[in-house]
């Protein structure tokens, strides 16, 4: 049958749900959360629609990106309420003021990470700060039907910015082909995505259970989760006791696809990419790098122009492709699964989210015990 029940390395987009024209594609979790889809084949009616759309399937339009720099919005106070140098911030309020629609992830009540459609400057707040979890990808192929991003956006001559990670921008492409100039494209290094069910397992039942307002994975550069309701931070968590943002670091917890992943290489598949300039020349960098620093790569001529338009509420340096590549894993190959990723897969079933960590990070969690003490 001419659907996606061969693929192997599904990313859990759920756009061959969206396709589908029988309804004939289910979706299911596995044991750590991550969504993965079936067709039903009694159903199938052989339109191979579902195939087209699949980014797993479908062989990626590879951009080769021909400029790097280090960015860092000019206003500190504005950049320390973002993640990296506050770049996207600056990308997605630009689109805004100019009438033009952002996507982008977000932290929804009662307990979500999802893409969300922002038409005005307050709603953007939702978009700020990293989120280290995968988030729900048929917010914008079912739940909007496709319309939300190139539909209304043609029909009311709207442009468009959306903001994933590459396997994302990759789908969104798939469907937007003949969008034409109204769709700007933003791809963020992305170290793999773990299920928001195993974010809510390493965290106590009564935080998860008590309608939270927002949570933040970063101060600045530092690594630090902080869960909020009401304003005060009613749970906090350091990284050197922190499971999950270490088993995150070590990518145990990511999707099987995270580790096979195609878009994990210097070519790009959006306008611009985006993310933490690690391993940059700070001699050449006039500023804190503590406060966050943006690395981009500029991918087409749209990424260009976004740079440009931003040229006022920035400062941006040229820097070699070679040092932006070395800087981050990401833009070279995958992360490897590895005997910890075993480990935890088996555990966590039977033991638990904290047992199945400790068992598959016993060198870290005693490392990190000793540097304590």
């Amino acid at each position: 049958m001419n659907n996606i029940n061969n693929v192997h390395n599904c990313v859990g987009c759920l756009s061959c749900v969206d396709r589908c024209p029988k309804h004939c594609i289910h979706i299911s979790n596995d044991s750590l959360g991550h969504i993965h889809t079936h067709a039903e084949e009694t159903q199938c009616i052989n339109c191979g629609l579902c195939v087209k759309s699949c980014p797993a399937i479908q062989k990626p339009d590879y951009r080769k990106p021909n400029k790097a720099y280090a960015l860092w919005r000019k206003d500190d106070t504005l950049r320390r309420q973002s993640s990296s140098g506050g770049l996207a911030a600056v990308l997605s309020e630009r689109m805004i003021a100019e009438g033009g629609i952002v996507y982008g992830c977000a932290f929804e009540k009662p307990f979500s990470i999802k893409h969300i459609r922002c038409s005005s400057a307050d709603e953007l707040e939702k978009l700020k700060s990293s989120k280290y979890v995968q988030s729900k990808w048929n917010s914008y192929t079912s739940a909007l039907k496709r319309k939300a991003i190139w539909d209304y956006a043609a029909e009311n001559g709207k442009k468009v910015l959306f903001i994933g990670t590459p396997c994302q921008v990759a789908t969104v492409a798939l469907y937007t082909k003949k969008f034409g100039t109204n769709l700007f494209t933003v791809d963020v290094i992305c170290h793999g995505v773990p299920s928001i069910q195993l974010f809510k397992s390493s965290l106590p039942t009564d935080i998860v259970e008590c309608n939270i307002d927002k949570l933040t994975f970063r101060d600045d550069t530092a690594y630090r989760l902080k869960i909020y309701k009401s304003g005060k931070i009613i749970y906090k968590r350091e990284l050197h006791i922190d499971l999950y943002m270490k088993g995150f670091f070590k990518a145990i917890f990511c999707r099987d696809s995270c580790h096979e992943c195609k878009y994990t290489r210097s070519e790009r598949v959006s306008d611009l990419t985006i993310g933490d300039f690690w391993g940059v020349d700070k001699s050449q960098i006039h500023t804190n790098t503590d406060y966050g620093l943006s690395l981009a790569l500029v991918n087409s001529e749209k990424g260009h122009a976004m740079l440009r338009n931003i040229v006022s509420e920035v400062n941006m340096v040229e820097r070699p492709m070679e040092e932006a590549i070395a800087g981050n894993k990401q833009l070279r190959f995958p992360m490897k699964k590895t005997w910890r990723s075993k480990i935890f897969k088996t555990l966590y079933p039977i033991c638990g989210f904290k047992c199945s960590a400790v068992c598959s990070m016993p060198d870290i969690v005693l490392k990190n015990m000793i540097i304590r003490k």
